[in-house]
């Protein structure tokens, strides 16, 4: 993509709206964290996460936004109007489905649940 098709698509955001410049699958994007103009090309830097897989026995870890995600989760079920028994059996379930999924697979559940929610 040239920057001047780049430039006529910014150029539609209507005023007074700032949105995330974000790649990868919908239901995880990965923000740009960085940008770059040098040799003739523009050079965007995005907060990629390792792959799954990749030979290490470690799962890939969370980026930024997926621990706001997160962290918007937990605000979320802590505000509710429930006991702390329920809080806490809530709390068990997404901590076993973190550990039991991929890092991957465990967003996409969250952002599902985000989704049927709203």
């Amino acid at each position: 993509m040239k920057a001047s098709n780049l430039r006529n698509v910014l150029a539609q955001i209507p005023e007074g709206i700032d949105p995330d410049v974000v790649t990868g699958e919908e239901w995880l994007p990965e923000q740009l964290i960085n940008a770059s103009f040098a040799n003739g090309v523009v050079q965007l830097e995005f907060d990629n996460a390792p792959v799954e897989g990749s030979g290490e026995e470690e799962g890939r870890g969370f980026v930024e936004h997926e621990i706001s995600l997160i962290r918007s989760k937990f605000e979320q079920l802590l505000d509710e109007d429930i006991s702390t028994n329920m809080k806490a059996d809530a709390i068990l379930a997404l901590l076993l489905i973190a550990h039991e999924h991929s890092s991957a697979e465990f967003i996409e559940l969250l952002n599902e649940e985000t989704e049927l929610d709203g």
